[in-house]
């Protein structure tokens, strides 16, 4: 019984050690998406910037929406 006892100790330590493992995997995974989606919306001002030059494009950011033709916060 006491055998049982410590492998199951075991392994519970394991599934605790693999459930931290997934939590920075998955906090990995968000942070690299973002700051692909970050690098994907600068490149497209940068774009922007080089077709219409004499537009400001200062007022734009990740944390702006539009919302009936007008710029919002979201």
């Amino acid at each position: 019984m006491d055998r049982l006892k410590e492998k199951l100790a075991q392994k519970d330590e394991k599934l605790v050690q693999k459930a931290e493992e997934l939590v920075k995997d998955k906090e990995a995974l968000i942070d690299d998406a973002a700051n692909s989606y970050m690098a994907g919306f600068e490149d497209v001002v940068a774009q922007a910037s080089g077709i219409y030059p004499g537009m400001d494009f200062s007022q734009l950011d990740l944390g702006k929406m539009v919302v009936d033709r007008q710029l919002v916060d979201e």
